[in-house]
């Protein structure tokens, strides 16, 4: 493999140091360094070993949470912010990561990323532990299209460690790309948590982004990668009987999820519907404190209008990772069905100690029916309008008004003619896919003019 020059930042380094410094945790950057001569740099086999080491991976996440959530450290990142010549980017998942990597690639400055919550890492890391595996295959290679058999379609970008140097499993999970992503936050960005931004306005010559609980911060360039957004559900789930899937995806990272579900129902057939059937079923990455004997769902109901009521049909038509689903949907040995398709809109409603569909009581209803964009003022997704490269790719939006650029699944980016020639657009979801946006991010980051300078 070619060498490569690389330069860890100061978080990066210390990351290094201190798990290396760890006997406990730091077996794997042992392991690998005895093969370090299959990498690009040093850095990536010793961050590869730490990704493969349990104890080596837990410890680095802890370290990243507490670097970025550290006080004075933020305030020291924003005592540096010297005024609009920087950029900030809101939300710090997959593009994100992928933005600020390819950026400071190119020669750019370090951008500054705004998380809401606790955590960076975005939707992968919405769980410390595995709950749920990502659709694409487990491999190696480059960024590329399905189809490609020389492509990684989890490949993030620039990153200082891909996916495929995490896991041997055929889909990895969750918290594989989110170590990814976070990895390349650390390199290649500057991060504040607990950071929610409320509005984004112009400014003179500038961007104003007022932040809650701060004083506002000014920039030439912001990059809306706040992702899908908000569930819809939020406004019928109340956290204990009726969840949204982020909360199920949440409770699922604790000791004995599924005690005491007997029915459970699931209202949603997209990708986040069928991870939660993967759950119940047994069939998604497994929390540490579960058996068979004591967590076990006797019956799920699942309202959908888009999915098939039978194993064949399941087979025939459901593609990807989600095969296995389907054959829940037929009796087993014993005869029972666990599995069951109701082919029609659900409105759930909570009772006290359980939730409530077409007069049928549940234990729990998880709902995932999609989700709708964060609020913040000043970036309605009205205002803006397709951004395109000299050759006519839309690879973000733009903000009609201020230099504002809305990059991944909420861009909304239609597929191309090749897209469609290559039968990518023939699946819906493939619109918000990673592997089809991320490049489309990368590319954004490499042909923004740079930001010019102030004296």
């Amino acid at each position: 493999m070619p060498k490569t020059i690389f330069e860890p930042s100061v978080q990066i380094e210390s990351l290094l140091a201190a798990v290396a410094s760890k006997p406990a945790a730091s077996a794997g950057i042992r392991a690998v360094m005895e093969r370090a001569s299959e990498f690009r740099n040093p850095a990536e086999a010793q961050l590869t070993g730490i990704a493969l080491d349990p104890a080596g991976r837990e410890y680095a996440d802890q370290l990243m949470d507490d670097y970025w959530a550290d006080d004075v450290r933020q305030n020291n990142v924003l005592a540096r912010w010297t005024g609009v010549e920087r950029e900030v980017i809101i939300g710090s998942g997959f593009h994100a990561a992928a933005y600020a990597a390819t950026r400071v690639l190119s020669g750019h400055q370090k951008p500054l990323v705004l998380e809401r919550n606790e955590r960076a890492g975005g939707c992968f890391a919405m769980s410390k532990t595995p709950t749920f595996f990502l659709n694409s295959r487990n491999r190696s290679g480059d960024a590329g299209l399905a189809g490609d058999g020389g492509a990684s379609l989890n490949y993030l970008p620039g990153a200082p460690i891909q996916a495929a140097n995490v896991s041997m499993a055929e889909y990895q999970t969750n918290t594989d790309m989110a170590f990814v992503i976070r990895l390349a936050l650390a390199q290649f960005a500057e991060v504040l948590t607990d950071a929610q931004v409320l509005s984004v306005a112009r400014d003179g010559e500038g961007i104003e982004v007022d932040v809650e609980g701060r004083d506002p911060l000014y920039a030439q360039n912001v990059i809306d990668a706040r992702g899908l957004g908000d569930p819809y559900a939020q406004a019928v789930a109340n956290g204990a009987t009726i969840l949204t899937f982020p909360q199920f995806m949440q409770r699922m990272a604790t000791p004995w999820p599924l005690r005491a579900l007997r029915r459970v129902g699931i209202v949603g057939g997209g990708d986040s519907g069928k991870c939660v059937a993967e759950s119940l079923l047994g069939i998604a990455p497994q929390p540490s404190m579960a058996a068979a004997a004591l967590d076990s769902v006797d019956r799920i109901d699942w309202y959908s209008n888009d999915l098939p009521r039978n194993c064949a049909i399941w087979k025939d038509e459901i593609r990807g990772r989600y095969q296995a689903i389907g054959s829940y949907l037929r009796p087993d040995r014993f005869g029972a069905q666990r599995l069951n398709v109701i082919n029609r809109r659900a409105t759930p409603v909570a009772l006290p100690g359980a939730g409530l569909i077409d007069g049928r009581t549940y234990d729990l209803i998880v709902v995932c029916t999609g989700n709708t964009e964060s609020d913040v003022q000043g970036l309605r997704s009205t205002d803006f309008y397709e951004y395109t490269t000299s050759d006519g790719q839309a690879v973000a939006q733009r903000h009609f008004e201020i230099p504002v650029f809305r990059v991944g699944p909420h861009a909304k980016l239609p597929f191309t003619r090749q897209e469609r020639e290559d039968g990518i657009s023939n699946i819906a979801a493939n619109a918000a896919s990673m592997f089809r946006t991320a490049t489309k991010t990368a590319t954004l980051a490499a042909i923004l003019p740079a930001v010019p300078t102030v004296d």
